[in-house]
């Protein structure tokens, strides 16, 4: 199996369009410690022989991530190696891809029953819905594992696990429906022969239950933020690492301290993906990438690549 990341950066991108921070003014700049980053996407395959690709999330930055990653290339007049697409919550900078890939081809999308619901009251979904056939839902149930299949449904190699993930609703579906354990999930990615796995979990608000995260060779992470206050330090918000739900790196109870704790087999990998603009492991020098790298942990960056 293969993974590719095709955005590390967490919604807005780095630098973000409206941030003047730090991090953001320094890759304006082309400061050399600094490296611009898409949001968050994943691209997976499975080395089946017609190179088909399952993307998991479909940021807004999809059209240039595809740009950038040649394996992601149409290989005729009207084709695409893109074959199925996994969705981790129903959150914007997740879906909005989607409306980039309306050009009559034919995709399956794979989501909870609460995403699929969240994202159906969106009258721009119907720019997918062209002819028969050209958008095809699958359902993602918690716990089950899934062969994923393209819209004709023919196997793509890839066989995924959903798992329920500490988080919150979408902020545009806040006060429209009751939250559920399906609307922030994770998943565990394997191929159909048996082999290693990876693990897949942008978006987690605490590690009470890390069970799913344990035993594979992999495991992408919430890199979001470094510290709980980090965006009030900044004067940026009010709002603290887990009001977002999202686990800060740093601290007794932060991720970096828990994860080091997971079962794990030798040689696993940790790697921190989804990484907010204000985070201070963007830059090649900072103390606190280093304690990251130091403990033997990764962060993400666009087009790096993951071999199992």
């Amino acid at each position: 199996m293969r993974l590719i990341v095709l955005g590390s950066a967490a919604g807005g991108g780095f630098p973000q369009w409206n941030c003047g921070c730090p991090n953001c003014a320094a890759v304006r700049e082309k400061h050399v410690d600094f490296q611009p980053r898409t949001q968050d996407s994943i691209a997976v395959t499975a080395g089946v022989e017609d190179g088909s690709f399952v993307l998991l999330n479909a940021s807004p930055d999809v059209l240039e991530q595809i740009k950038q990653t040649p394996a992601l290339w149409p290989r005729s007049a009207r084709h695409s190696p893109i074959r199925a697409i996994v969705l981790t919550n129903g959150d914007m900078d997740h879906v909005l891809g989607l409306f980039s890939l309306r050009e009559s081809y034919p995709l399956a999308l794979y989501a909870t029953e609460a995403v699929r619901r969240g994202l159906e009251e969106n009258a721009f979904l119907r720019t997918l819905q062209r002819f028969e056939g050209q958008l095809v839902w699958r359902n993602l149930e918690l716990g089950r594992d899934v062969d994923i299949r393209d819209a004709a449904g023919t196997p793509t190699g890839v066989r995924v696990r959903a798992f329920a993930a500490p988080g919150k609703l979408p902020v545009h579906l806040m006060g429209h429906g009751a939250p559920s354990a399906e609307d922030n999930v994770g998943l565990v990615l394997a191929g159909a022969a048996p082999g290693p796995s990876a693990a897949y979990l942008t978006a987690c608000a605490h590690l009470d239950r890390p069970a799913d995260l344990e035993g594979h060779a992999v495991l992408l992470f919430d890199g979001t933020f470094y510290r709980e206050d980090e965006l009030s330090r900044l004067g940026l918000s009010r709002a603290m690492a887990k009001d977002m739900a999202h686990l800060p790196i740093d601290g007794e109870q932060g991720s970096l301290a828990r994860l080091a704790k997971l079962a794990r087999p030798a040689g696993a990998r940790i790697v921190y993906t989804h990484v907010n603009n204000t985070n201070p492991i963007l830059s090649r020098a900072s103390r606190e990438r280093q304690t990251v790298l130091q403990a033997g942990f990764e962060i993400a960056f666009d087009g790096m690549e993951i071999t199992l």
